[in-house]
């Protein structure tokens, strides 16, 4: 998950394409709040739910405290990168998309937004709505521990009632509202912890009918969005407008793409195979340690996409881009879990 939202995150380069968000209506922003909620259930769920809120509130909200020092440095740590590269390059046009420019016109502030959250530079704006749903988290699992049902239709009656009232957090000083609109992805957050809490019987479930319903939906989309496997031109456009697919509001058509694809993974038993597989470690080492890992790589995306800008690479200049992120990414998690492995080291007398 982490390796395909550094590589879409380097727009126009050619892996970028190779990511499933092209054979389907999601991509890797779904898998990132659904394992989050999964992770909070089997991080915090259970001890909340058996009686013991105080503990897993206090760590929660230490954690959303960490990931906002997070976001504020990557933001200001993105607009120095991106400013640099403007003059470095004499080049404006670096810093003219994604919320850049007010950081030069209109310096104080955009400095106060960035760190209020309300101004969110683009490919810098997943962490905001994580915050949000850890604050959340102690409302939400104090519903789970009345009923885990219960707390399943609140959470799907916050998103009708936001996508129908049009229920956003606004920006500011850019009128606008957050991309990633907290009172919609909260559903599926949701899902994911729901999930987490009941995940024994999860693994034991399996319903064929399901699977198959899922696999038409996975083949609808891939049809759809490649224009009928290249044979029907203008068939995506023409019904893209016509499907529920805001990734801002997570329109219906995402959500269910997102799930179906889940479960039939789930399904076939795929994380076993992959877990034969010399990457399973690796991958693993890198998801234990996400936060450092995502925070290296949404740095390396910055520079990949200044790349990108001042001068377009060939594809062996985009392959090696690529492949050094990954494996940076690889030696972040590996620093990490060493640092780790020392801190719980006994010390000597």
């Amino acid at each position: 998950m982490l390796v395909s939202i550094f590589i879409n995150h380097v727009p126009g380069n050619v892996f970028e394409y190779m990511t499933h968000k092209n054979i389907g209506l999601s991509d890797a922003a779904e898998a990132f709040v659904f394992l989050s909620g999964v992770s909070v259930a089997l991080a915090y769920g259970r001890r909340f739910l058996s009686g013991e809120p105080g503990t897993p509130t206090r760590a929660l909200g230490r954690r959303a405290l960490t990931i906002y020092g997070v976001q504020v440095a990557l933001s200001l740590i993105a607009v120095a990168l991106f400013v640099t590269a403007a003059i470095v390059f004499d080049d404006e046009g670096l810093l003219a998309e994604h919320g850049r420019d007010i950081v030069v016109t209109d310096p104080v502030r955009a400095l106060l937004a960035i760190v209020g959250l309300s101004h969110q530079l683009g490919y810098f704006n997943i962490l905001p709505l994580y915050i949000v749903l850890l604050l959340a988290t102690p409302a939400i699992l104090a519903l789970a521990r009345i009923n885990s049902f219960l707390m399943l239709i609140v959470s799907a009656l916050v998103y009708v009632g936001a996508r129908t009232a049009g229920l956003n957090l606004p920006t500011w000083p850019v009128e606008g509202e957050w991309f990633f609109n907290p009172f919609a992805w909260q559903f599926l957050f949701c899902i994911g912890l729901f999930i987490g809490l009941h995940l024994r019987d999860v693994m034991v479930t399996r319903d064929n009918l399901l699977f198959a319903v899922c696999l038409v939906i996975l083949a609808a989309s891939f049809f759809v969005v490649t224009n009928g496997f290249h044979l029907v031109p203008g068939l995506w456009d023409g019904v893209r407008e016509t499907l529920d697919i805001s990734k801002t509001n997570l329109g219906l058509a995402r959500l269910l793409h997102f799930l179906a694809l889940a479960y039939v993974i789930s399904h076939l038993g795929l994380s076993k195979l992959l877990a034969r597989t010399p990457v399973h470690a690796p991958l693993c080492l890198i998801g234990r340690h996400s936060l450092p890992v995502f925070a290296a790589g949404s740095l390396l995306s910055a520079l990949g996409q200044i790349i990108q800008h001042v001068r377009p690479p060939a594809f062996l200049d985009e392959a090696a881009l690529v492949g050094i992120g990954i494996v940076l990414h690889y030696l972040v998690a590996r620093a990490f879990a060493e640092r780790t492995a020392r801190r719980a080291q006994p010390r000597q007398a």
